[in-house]
């Protein structure tokens, strides 16, 4: 569940940059970056900046972790403007205004705290996130109790609908966990997601009019992600992130 504290709000915020963001911004490998930050450290050209774990969404949704130097207050920008010019000339400007961008968000969120009129604001703005951030923690708990507790499986367009995600992701996180397969080129259950009660397919025979005219059969498959199975994508993919 999602914490704020009235000291994050007051206290001054440091400006920083991870070699994972100068990555993104240049179009380049991240681990590509980081040896150029090593060479123009190693060059004594820039200070060597501090090694932290950060985290990322991937392609499909989960969460990574990684190692990232993180550039941070007046001689990380200067530092990480270099590396871009090393880099990728072009992007220089690109790094320059998100500094920009970064330092207009912090005069945003500075409080005088020898303004009173500052503090109540400050402690206005922080009761009003608790109270937003309580509504959307609740709201999630009541979908997934009712998801859970509801006797009707949904069908994997019907999930993506509730899961408020793209079908590609589901559709990705269901093969990746072992939950589904292909038959025929139609999406079914496994051994695996029957058994946990996750999903289940239904075979259906039914009748069709041929082209000539004669009566014929075929095997309708459609795949279902029972309650339990759609409490723990809920879960995973508005809640927890497990």
């Amino acid at each position: 569940m999602n914490q704020v504290t009235f000291s994050d709000q007051v206290k001054s915020q440091v400006l920083t940059m991870s070699s994972r963001d100068i990555a993104e911004l240049t179009d380049k490998r991240h681990d590509n970056v980081k040896r150029a930050i090593g060479s123009l450290a190693e060059a004594k050209i820039i200070t060597l900046p501090q090694i932290e774990e950060t985290s990322f969404l991937n392609s499909i949704g989960r969460t990574q972790h990684t190692q990232s130097y993180i550039f941070h207050g007046e001689q990380g920008k200067r530092d990480s403007i270099i590396v871009v010019a090393q880099l990728c000339p072009e992007f220089t400007a690109h790094l320059v205004d998100r500094w920009y961008e970064l330092e207009q968000q912090a005069k945003k969120h500075y409080i005088d705290l020898n303004d009173p009129y500052a503090l109540r604001h400050a402690l206005f703005n922080y009761t009003g996130q608790v109270i937003e951030l309580e509504a959307k923690n609740a709201g999630l708990e009541n979908a997934i109790q009712i998801i859970t507790h509801t006797n009707n499986a949904v069908k994997f367009q019907q999930a993506c609908k509730i899961l408020n995600i793209k079908h590609n992701v589901l559709a990705q996180w269901l093969r990746s966990h072992g939950w589904d397969r292909h038959l025929n080129s139609a999406r079914t259950s496994t051994y695996y997601s029957e058994t946990r009660g996750y999903c289940e397919t239904k075979y259906q025979q039914q009748t069709k009019v041929k082209n000539n005219g004669d009566l014929g059969t075929y095997s309708q498959i459609d795949f279902f992600i029972l309650p339990k199975g759609m409490q723990v994508l809920a879960k995973h993919f508005n809640g927890d992130k497990r």
